[in-house]
């Protein structure tokens, strides 16, 4: 549940970047404690190696909400800054009510639409498609902002992410391409429940270097980016959030992305078999936080990678896979942990 701020609220941060939408369907608005603290941005990243090319990124800022020390006294100091990554077809919005939560603990949040989703710039024609390239892109994108942004946002900065949001932070951390103090995942995409057999592994691997990158996989229940019946869902057990969400979908044709294609799947399965390889080369604090009744992600992938990698590792008892949209006392447990992990390292 989104805290309440100390004090009144501080003034957006003032960036040179044009102004990106705020999409606010339904009558859905920006939680009270983001108001004045939240600025969004279209931001240019030239593209390596193409003078003349960049990838638009839509990349939200919010600033910290004062808080009120041990001793009574309020302060304007911020903790740090969290750079957040989603996950698979999400978008900024989706996250408000998780930003305030963050907003009110004293961080600051950079949170990036990964490229082709959200209102970041869309990678093929059909802007429904699920693509990369490369998961890398997606590592190099949040880290060419947080390199861009750094000298406006206060350190200590950790990195943080769902899903595929998870897969990206971590490949960013072992490659290079961020360099936080910390990083926390949700749910991380380490493992898929419906791909656990080499031999579906490579199958999609096969058709995707065959030619069929941009076809959609088959077999999907989402279609066309619209969200299924919350009865069918594997997302969360919290009908008001998955409503909520939902509505984005139904009402905003632009932010939707459709089911994942064979080079969407062929290079996650790559960025996870790099991440699991190389666990122990992660030499930073971790938290990583399994949802138990993930049908999406296996949850003894993501303990398997926290135990080789020496990070601190929960799993939220009957959560799906969603614990940023699950009931209120599963995100709670969620917060709770993370307020340990970071209590615990100083942070």
């Amino acid at each position: 549940m989104t805290q309440t701020p100390d004090a009144a609220p501080t003034a957006r941060l003032a960036l040179d970047w044009p102004a990106a939408d705020l999409v606010q369907p339904s009558g859905h608005g920006v939680p009270d404690v983001l108001r004045d603290r939240l600025s969004l941005h279209m931001m240019e990243r030239p593209l390596p190696g193409a003078s003349d090319k960049t990838q638009a990124l839509r990349v939200a800022v919010a600033v910290n909400a004062p808080r009120t020390r041990d001793d009574g006294q309020v302060t304007d100091a911020a903790r740090g800054t969290i750079f957040f990554s989603p996950g698979r077809t999400e978008f900024i919005e989706k996250y408000l009510e998780t930003i305030g939560d963050l907003i009110a603990r004293g961080f600051w949040v950079v949170m990036v639409d990964p490229r082709g989703q959200g209102l970041s710039g869309r990678l093929l024609d059909d802007r429904l498609k699920s693509y990369v390239a490369d998961f890398q892109d997606y590592a190099d994108d949040i880290g060419w902002v947080c390199d861009t942004l750094s000298p406006h946002c206060p350190k200590p900065h950790i990195a943080m992410g769902h899903s595929m949001g998870g897969t990206i932070v971590l490949q960013g951390v072992l490659t290079g391409a961020l360099n936080p103090s910390a990083v926390i995942t949700s749910a991380p995409m380490l493992g898929l429940s419906d791909l656990d057999s080499g031999v579906m592994r490579g199958m999609i691997s096969g058709l995707s270097a065959l030619g069929l990158s941009a076809r959609n996989l088959p077999f999907q229940t989402q279609r066309r980016g619209l969200p299924v019946a919350f009865a069918d869902n594997k997302l969360t057990s919290d009908k008001a959030r998955y409503t909520r969400w939902a509505s984005f979908f139904q009402n905003v044709p632009r932010l939707r992305v459709g089911e994942p294609t064979f080079g969407w799947i062929a290079q996650a399965l790559r960025a996870m078999a790099f991440i699991n390889r190389n666990a122990a080369s992660l030499k930073i604090p971790g938290l990583m936080v399994a949802a138990g009744g993930d049908q999406i992600v296996t949850p003894l992938s993501i303990e398997d990678f926290a135990r080789k990698a020496g990070c601190d590792f929960h799993v939220v008892p009957g959560a799906k896979h969603e614990l940023f949209l699950e009931r209120d006392e599963m995100r709670d447990e969620f917060f709770a942990r993370v307020d340990r992990f970071l209590d615990e390292n100083g942070l």
